[in-house]
């Protein structure tokens, strides 16, 4: 899958309860020579922000000790710039309406292939890259 290659520079962590996804994904990124640490719940995924930068948070919507609306504001007090996927199969017109107000950049309903969410990651990534770019050449302007 040629689009790995865009991420293999990229830091991601994945917060998600379920292990057979967590597994899954962890194989695909090992096996494609991507960084992927895996937490099983949101504090273990705050825990990895403040020991590491990630460029990519991918987090479930559902998870045992807060749901990923709650994770991503906590998240984005600390790490403004970091690109927020949201994955989950309960997506409704509610949480839709609340994905700008966090800061996530996608949502991605379960059930979703490997294709798919390598393909939406890779395509955020290039928008956040050329907004960034946008951004300092509108900086480097103003000066």
């Amino acid at each position: 899958m040629k689009s790995f290659t865009q991420l293999k520079n990229l830091k991601t962590v994945l917060v998600e309860d379920d292990a057979m996804i967590r597994n899954a994904l962890s194989m695909a990124f090992k096996n494609k020579d991507c960084c992927l640490r895996v937490c099983k719940n949101a504090q273990q995924g705050l825990r990895a922000l403040k020991e590491e930068h990630f460029d990519i948070v991918i987090c479930d919507f559902r998870l045992p000790d807060m749901n990923g609306l709650e994770f991503f504001e906590l998240v984005g007090n600390h790490s403004p710039h970091i690109l927020k996927i949201l994955i989950s199969a309960y997506g409704d017109e509610k949480l839709s309406s609340e994905l700008s107000r966090v800061g996530v950049h996608a949502f991605i309903p379960k059930p979703f292939s490997l294709k798919q969410l390598i393909h939406i990651l890779v395509h955020r990534v290039e928008v956040n890259q050329k907004n960034q770019r946008i951004c300092v050449q509108s900086d480097s302007l103003a000066g």
